[in-house]
């Protein structure tokens, strides 16, 4: 079966949507020819530049769509299945795929349309069974943590017990691939003289590097290109936006104060933070609600978050879409 993924990454919307994408893909590409389509944009080559080349640097081809017109253009492609990841389709979208494609489905975070005439519909979020989705009667709803999609070196991670140390001495702290609004260098400002190790992973797109250098000393690390899954296990506590890492994190165990960067990440950290998995802060309180992760509560979170995903999402929706073929 031909696939296509239809997604966008860069400086202002961010890579999470290209990196779920990505992982989704490579396990569908094992029995499946996939491309990406993806948008670019005539006046401002670097809009979507990030998301262009993280998808050619993993081996699939890319379809360049242009902004202005990716709607009329998509008609154009040929293949069996079409998957929409993205928050910039609405109804007119979805109508136009089902007639041109065999199958359509999209992943959703927040109910972002009022009706979706898709196939099959995927939300991975903890939170997802609560949203009221209207949709074809016979179109298959794959809603929950179970279809969380990870990376390979994040499957099975549950199955290990984190280690939980007496005092929290490394701090993970990421806010997603960019950082137009500079809330790293925030919350470096919040915790730079005390005695904490800051682990600080640099997105692709972030605009403020040489600002984040200058604080580089012993205690204040930057990662550009770093192993995740190592610092996640090895950090004490992380400190994180509350998109899709939170999900990885959960994987690792590690303890989490979730920061809200973005309005579609509320939904998920207000379900995460009501369940104990993480603690929702403010930036300016982030000190105070270090302070109050004692050990035997941030090992009660880690046992949560454990839970919740095993890292296998990626092959229960790799399955679904290959049988659509078996029907």
């Amino acid at each position: 079966m031909k696939i296509a993924i239809y997604t966008n990454g860069g400086t202002t919307i961010g890579m999470g949507h290209i990196m779920r994408m990505l992982a989704l893909a490579k396990e569908l590409s094992f029995n499946n020819d996939v491309i990406f389509i993806c948008k670019t944009h005539k006046d401002n080559p670097y809009k979507y530049r990030a998301g262009l080349e993280k998808v050619k640097e993993q081996g699939f081809n890319v379809v360049e769509v242009c902004e202005q017109n990716f709607m009329n253009e998509i008609k154009n492609i040929k293949a069996d299945c079409i998957i929409t990841d993205s928050y910039d389709v609405n109804e007119e979208y979805f109508n136009i795929v089902k007639k041109h494609f065999k199958y359509s489905g999209c992943i959703d975070d927040i109910n972002t349309c009022n009706y979706f005439n898709v196939d099959f519909l995927i939300n991975l979020n903890i939170y997802a069974k609560k949203l009221n989705y209207k949709t074809n009667n016979d179109t298959k709803l794959l809603l929950g943590s179970n279809y969380v999609l990870l990376r390979d070196e994040f499957r099975n991670l549950h199955n290990l017990s984190k280690n939980i140390n007496s005092v929290i001495k490394k701090i993970f702290i990421t806010v997603g691939g960019s950082d137009n609004s500079n809330f790293t260098e925030d919350i470096i400002k919040k915790l730079n003289g005390f005695d904490y190790e800051l682990h600080i992973i640099v997105g692709a797109e972030f605009i403020y590097i040489d600002k984040l250098k200058a604080y580089e000393n012993d205690k204040i690390k930057l990662h550009f290109n770093a192993n995740m899954v190592q610092l996640m296990c090895e950090c004490d506590v992380a400190i994180s936006s509350c998109g899709s890492t939170l999900y990885e994190l959960a994987s690792c165990g590690t303890p989490t104060l979730g920061i809200i960067v973005a309005d579609n990440q509320k939904l998920a950290a207000e379900a995460m933070n009501s369940l104990g998995i993480i603690k929702y802060t403010e930036i300016d309180d982030i000190y105070l609600n270090l302070l109050e992760l004692s050990y035997d509560k941030r090992c009660l979170m880690s046992k949560k978050a454990s839970k919740i995903v095993d890292g296998n999402g990626v092959i229960r929706l790799a399955e679904y879409i290959n049988s659509l073929e078996d029907v």
